[in-house]
């Protein structure tokens, strides 16, 4: 896989979110969680567990929207003693995850900064969704 710092998107990662004041790191990845970028302030495979954990507690707050008919879930907040963690929808499939440094960063100051990101970017930042490959009828894969 490659390095997901050293692309266009971690660099801009880095310079709308890793500047903010309370940001340990962030990531963006599939909703399926695969990992697309990362801040320099976390490695590669951190950010893959991210975001792997990221879309499982994704799926969770839509399984929670549905049973309660909150009608589509914005962003998910976590709050640890020792961080906070926020998730936000930054695209088609495609979600945006913060930690903070502490459990008292300023969230609202953070989700601002997160929301400009997604705007910003607007449909660079979606995902197709991935399906899985047809079989012919010989069984071979196309």
């Amino acid at each position: 896989m490659s390095d997901t710092h050293s692309n266009t998107l971690g660099w801009l990662l880095d310079e709308q979110l890793g500047s903010v004041d309370g940001v340990r790191y962030a990531v963006l990845m599939s909703g399926d969680g695969l990992l697309k970028a990362r801040t320099k302030t976390i490695g590669q495979e951190d950010g893959e567990k991210l975001a792997a954990l990221t879309a499982s507690l994704r799926a969770s707050g839509r399984a929670w929207d549905d049973f309660t008919g909150g009608q589509g879930v914005r962003q998910q907040l976590i709050e640890s003693v020792a961080n906070i963690g926020l998730t936000t929808a930054a695209g088609q499939n495609t979600m945006l995850s913060v930690v903070t440094d502490g459990p008292h960063a300023d969230v609202g100051l953070i989700s601002h900064h997160m929301a400009l990101l997604v705007v910003r970017l607007g449909e660079q930042l979606g995902t197709k969704e991935r399906t899985p490959l047809l079989q012919p009828e010989n069984g071979s894969v196309a």
